[in-house]
């Protein structure tokens, strides 16, 4: 098998998420390029450390949104975790791991789900300390009902970002299946101007509109999957990754080129390289991980103009 053509020289990329399509990355079609040119196909090959993958797969317990936050530690202490409400658990990786490295796989379930009224406020933050004359009149936080502080919270996410200077607006909708948590409601029905003192802010609720929305249950469940970050990177990239073993002379000379740096080609593509894409797909998607030599690598295809 002759070798892969050298790599050309390094050109302007546009990184493409790592689960897009190989289809999509081969640049097979000859409207690329007005001028008819096709674009070049890049593999990049980046050490993934294991503060690396811990990093891009799993989000600290206490990162973990506010709606979900206590479903996920009850999970994590062997029970199953509720969240009841029109915010769900908030959890932006598929594992949390937790201050003593111990990482878990998360699942939820909705199990129920009904429609309720949904008030939807835009809500902007200034500090008290801004106005000139005192702020003006104003309900303490802690006075709103536990249901509505918690769907500010929800709402944020991370109660600290209230604090954040100049922190833009943003939605909260109000919604409750339980007639009673809707009659003791301060912003159900719609009460447009209410302003909310919270920890040094004043919280301006401005009323967008009703809508019907949906109220679920979710269970939340916890699986450990790893006690360290070894661990960690080894089981993902056993759920996720693929291995290249024995790879030939040209497929080694491609990935060789890759690590650290990148490999490209213009379509159509080498015997050489058609195969590394292939081994780093399944199901058509590009994996996030792939183990080379003894070594884990983050994967990164882009199109260079």
């Amino acid at each position: 098998m002759s070798r892969p053509p050298r790599r050309l020289s390094r050109r302007r990329t546009v990184l493409l998420t790592a689960t897009a399509s190989l289809t999509a990355l081969s640049g097979c079609s000859t409207n690329d390029q007005a001028d008819g040119a096709r674009a070049e196909t890049v593999l990049q090959l980046d050490e993934a450390s294991p503060v690396g993958v811990s990093n891009e797969f799993s989000t600290p317990v206490d990162a973990v949104g506010h709606a979900g936050r206590a479903a996920v530690r009850t999970a994590i202490d062997g029970g199953e975790g509720t969240v009841d409400g029109y915010y769900g658990p908030g959890v932006s990786a598929p594992y949390v791991v937790t201050d003593d490295a111990e990482y878990y796989c998360v699942e939820t379930e909705t199990v129920d789900s009904v429609a309720a009224p949904g008030y939807a406020y835009t809500v902007e933050v200034d500090s008290v300390d801004s106005f000139l004359l005192g702020p003006p009149s104003s309900v303490p936080f802690g006075d709103l009902p536990a249901h509505d502080r918690n769907a500010v919270r929800d709402a944020l996410g991370d109660a600290s970002l209230i604090h954040a200077p100049h922190y833009p607006p943003f939605g909260v909708t109000f919604a409750y299946a339980s007639a009673e948590r809707r009659e003791r409601s301060r912003f159900v029905p719609e009460n447009d101007g209410q302003r909310v003192e919270w920890d040094g802010e004043l919280l301006r609720f401005a009323f967008e509109g009703e809508r019907s929305v949906n109220v679920a249950t979710v269970a939340v469940r916890a699986d450990r999957v790893a006690s360290s970050q070894r661990e960690f990177r080894r089981a993902v990239g056993e759920e996720r990754g693929r291995s290249i073993d024995d790879p030939s002379a040209d497929q080694r000379a491609v990935l060789d080129e890759a690590v650290d740096s990148e490999y490209a080609e213009s379509p159509p593509h080498s015997e050489a390289f058609a195969t590394v894409l292939d081994a780093l797909s399944v199901d058509g998607e590009v994996v996030p991980l792939v183990r080379y030599d003894g070594s884990w690598y983050f994967t990164h295809f882009s199109r260079a103009d």
